[in-house]
């Protein structure tokens, strides 16, 4: 007799077999949303920092840096030797108000505008829009090469706690 269709344990079987198939495929998606999700912050924090670096490097020089905060020892070029070299902060511009991601914003070259400053990791939630009042931290050590620090929960739109900044090893004031 010859019977046509599938026994319940056939059906069974292929039942738990789509079920580890779907759950594997939804495990390793979650992962991979995850790292995107990471990469695009990445993206974003490399914005920021080009945007620091272009303001330093039109508007540094108009800056009042009269705390020392730490001294560096950098290698003199063509040698194994070191020297040590005093490293200045200020957080404010030259007429005296609290440096800003908004004195980024509105200063000389417009490195950014405050419509980038929206966090694309975030897109869809509260967090997506970053706060431009932050206090943002410039260094000059004696040699004139800046550095900065502005700490990542003054911006209000990043997954991750830290700080943006490119400070030398020894000065993390």
């Amino acid at each position: 007799m010859n019977k046509k269709g599938f026994t319940l344990v056939e059906l069974l079987a292929t039942l738990v077999i789509l079920a580890v198939i779907i759950g594997i495929v939804l495990i390793s998606s979650t992962g991979g949303f995850s790292n995107a999700k990471d990469k695009t912050e990445e993206v974003f924090v490399k914005t920021i920092k080009d945007a620091l670096e272009i303001y330093i490097d039109s508007d540094g020089r108009n800056l009042n840096f009269n705390n020392q905060v730490c001294t560096i020892n950098k290698n003199i070029p063509g040698t194994d030797d070191y020297r040590t070299v005093k490293v200045y902060k200020t957080n404010k511009d030259k007429n005296g108000n609290t440096l800003t991601f908004n004195s980024v914003i509105n200063s000389s070259y417009h490195p950014i505008s405050e419509s980038d400053m929206h966090n694309p990791a975030n897109k869809g939630k509260d967090k997506y829009q970053c706060s431009t009042n932050g206090t943002l931290n410039i260094y000059r050590d004696e040699d004139y090469v800046y550095y900065y620090k502005i700490e990542k929960s003054s911006f209000g739109c990043f997954n991750k706690t830290g700080s943006i900044n490119n400070l030398p090893s020894g000065c993390d004031n």
